[in-house]
C-alpha cells in the first residue's frame, strides 16, 4: 500500500460499480511488512469508489486487518478476500453489511479484472 499503489488503485477503481447499498468507509490495517505497519482508507458511496488514500478516516464503518503477506496475496489474486475473511486471516471490526457488499464487489469479474490490472501496474 505505497502511495504509488494507492494512486493507481484510485485510478483503477474510479469506474467500478458495486452494489448500490455499498456506502461505507473502510479502514485497512496491514501489519508486518518490511516497511512497517501501514494504514489506508477506502470510501464507497452508492456502490462507487469515492476516495482511497493513506491514513485513517474518522469513525470508519468497517476496519479490516491483515498481515502483509495475506494482503499481498489478496492483491495478487492468490487469496480471495472472502476466503481470507472466512479463514480468519482478515480480521473485521464494525458493520457487517458493508463488508458483505465489498466481498460481493470483489468477487465480480470486473472486480477481479481491475485487481489483476492493478497488480500488473504496481508490481513490475
Amino acid at each position: 500500500m505505497t502511495e504509488e499503489w494507492l494512486t493507481a488503485a484510485g485510478a483503477e477503481g474510479s469506474g467500478i460499480t458495486g452494489p448500490p447499498t455499498l456506502s461505507a468507509s473502510f479502514l485497512v490495517e496491514v501489519s508486518g511488512g518490511a516497511a512497517g505497519d501501514r494504514i489506508a482508507h477506502v470510501v464507497f458511496a452508492g456502490g462507487r469508489l469515492v476516495e482511497i488514500g493513506s491514513g485513517s478516516v474518522p469513525s470508519p464503518d468497517v476496519t479490516l486487518t491483515l498481515s502483509d503477506s495475506d494482503a499481498q496475496a489478496v492483491l495478487a489474486g492468490e487469496l480471495d478476500l472472502a476466503v481470507a475473511f472466512m479463514q480468519g486471516r482478515m480480521k473485521v471490526a464494525g458493520a457487517m453489511a458493508p463488508l458483505l457488499d465489498l466481498l460481493a464487489l470483489a468477487a465480480t469479474a470486473d472486480g477481479r479484472a481491475r485487481r489483476t490490472r492493478l497488480h500488473g501496474l504496481t508490481n513490475r
